[in-house]
């Protein structure tokens, strides 16, 4: 596969099975190597990285089979009050800079 055929297909891959595919081609392991070293099957490995659904547990024993190390972080995005607030202050923020080097 091209290299920006590999990172188009990548960049397509569920954020937690992208970085399992990339670290196997940074390592150079084969799916039958890595499949051997996490306690799967072959054909278990290749419908993950396809895009199959798997249990937790398989992404962590992956996960660790590859030596990456996980830590969740969850993140809300704002509300629409919360962004509308945000959005003024940045505003009057700025208005506030114009108006200072047009007085200056």
């Amino acid at each position: 596969m091209s290299d920006k055929l590999f990172d188009y297909a990548l960049d397509s891959l569920d954020p937690l099975v992208a970085p399992i595919v990339d670290e196997r081609k940074r390592q150079q392991l084969t799916q039958q190597q890595l499949a051997d070293m996490s306690g799967l099957s072959r054909r278990a490995l290749g419908r993950i990285e396809r895009g199959g659904d798997c249990a937790l547990s398989t992404l962590r024993r992956l996960y660790t089979a590859l030596g990456i190390d996980v830590q969740a972080q969850l993140h809300r995005p704002p509300t629409l009050d919360e962004q509308i607030e945000r959005n003024q202050r940045e505003f009057q923020s700025l208005a506030s800079r114009v108006d200072q080097r047009m007085k200056g």
